[in-house]
């Protein structure tokens, strides 16, 4: 097989390998499970388009209708809810919110001993719901207040901080008056001391009500195990190419398919709703390359490669989500041999074992949370042919792997 042929089947290989990873991105787009909820309780499904899970407050969303294809700007005036599959769920508010600073630090707001509202039109950022409680955060340039919802009925949980003629910080607590309030015949066990302790803080507020409602599954220190660890196992097909420079001019290619095997893991963090991910993996596979040119080099090896890296899901739904990863690490090639020559089976061993450090990018998608289809590469790198040192030998993969996704060791049954 000549050079021409080589590089027909390398470029083939690399066209069909661009049009799968095109068909995955694409698939996973084409699914969503956003949706919004109109002023007459209609769910309308789509898309939220440019979703970054805001930090802030939006005041607009831009959103794909899925039935009608249609682009629509929602507002607060337009909807009344609006739901980014597993990650956020907004609420439309209209109404009073304080501007007073919540940390006396915090100079974008107002320095003022005296309550101060601004009327606002915003989304409303649901961070904790059970049963007919529903707690949500608004953030933006000016501070953070957070609202309490029962039974549909929203209020501002009041809190701001001032100094006073002696320059010491005074705190106005008017939501523990009203937590003490709502819960006062409840008859739960040192409310008042829970009350008195608690902190205007994300966390602390969730936890509050997650300890008073019994509703342990939803405090913070659960909301950590979300994400649980996945351990993934798969095989898939890998593509070697090669490329052989002899006096930095005659270049030969040659492209080998081979099977390989994966085994890693994925530890998901809690930033972002664990869009974050970090993932150390092993890979299995052979090398066994032959150029048959003018002069015959063979060469053959067991690759294994151990990474190490980060991740993240540019989407992320309970039915199929898509990431991107970039890992570092070292490709060991054990049992190392090279045959230069048309002398049959004349292996060189005296390059048993070698190792190469590499960056192996990785794209992929989550069905169901239980199977995982990637791409992954590994760039190149350069492999000394066993005694002849002037000839540059490269090689770089691409491989297809399809996994299974365990979860904390048990097969994830969601």
């Amino acid at each position: 097989m000549d050079k021409n042929t080589l590089s027909l089947h390398q470029f083939y290989f690399m066209k069909q390998t661009i049009l799968f990873c095109s068909l995955l991105v694409c698939y996973a787009f084409a699914i969503s499970q956003d949706f919004y909820i109109s002023l007459n309780n209609k769910v309308v499904p789509g898309t939220i388009q440019k979703y970054k899970e805001w930090a802030k407050n939006p005041s607009s969303i831009l959103f794909k209708d899925s039935i009608t294809g249609n682009n629509i700007n929602l507002t607060p005036a337009s909807c009344k809810r609006v739901v980014a599959g597993v990650s956020d769920n907004f609420m439309s508010y209209s109404g009073t919110r304080i501007i007073n600073t919540d940390k006396i630090e915090n100079t974008h707001a107002l320095q003022s001993n005296i309550l101060t509202q601004d009327t606002i039109h915003v989304f409303l950022r649901q961070i904790y719901q059970f049963q007919n409680y529903a707690l949500y955060k608004l953030l933006d340039d000016k501070r953070t207040n957070f609202y309490l919802a029962v039974d549909g009925v929203v209020n501002e949980l009041e809190y701001f901080e001032y100094l006073n003629e002696d320059k010491q910080i005074v705190l106005y607590e008017q939501y523990k008056n009203h937590l003490l309030k709502l819960f006062a015949d409840k008859n739960i066990d040192g409310l008042v001391a829970k009350i008195n302790i608690l902190s205007y803080k994300e966390n602390n507020l969730i936890n509050f009500f997650a300890d008073i409602l019994n509703d342990k599954g939803n405090s913070t220190e659960q909301l950590r195990n979300k994400y649980p660890l996945e351990i993934l196992a798969g095989i898939g097909a890998n593509a070697t190419f090669g490329t052989i420079t002899r006096s930095s001019v005659v270049s030969y290619n040659q492209t080998t398919i081979s099977p390989s095997f994966d085994i890693g893991l994925r530890v998901y963090s809690q930033r972002n709703f664990g869009k974050l991910f970090f993932q150390p993996s092993v890979n299995i596979t052979s090398l066994s390359q032959s150029f048959n040119n003018d002069y015959i080099y063979k060469t053959k090896a067991t690759l294994v490669s151990a990474k190490i890296g980060a991740g993240y899901f540019f989407q992320k739904k309970p039915a199929l989500s898509v990431y991107g990863a970039l890992q570092g690490g070292l490709t060991l090639l054990f049992g190392y041999k090279t045959q230069l020559g048309a002398a049959p089976n004349q292996y060189i061993k005296e390059k048993s074992t070698d190792d190469k450090a590499t960056l192996y990018p990785e794209i992929g998608i989550l069905i169901n949370q239980s199977l995982n289809i990637a791409l992954t590469g590994m760039l190149p790198i350069k492999v000394p042919l066993v005694s002849d040192h002037n000839i540059e030998y490269k090689i770089n993969q691409v491989n297809v792997i399809i996994r299974y996704v365990f979860i904390n060791g048990n097969s994830n049954k969601k």
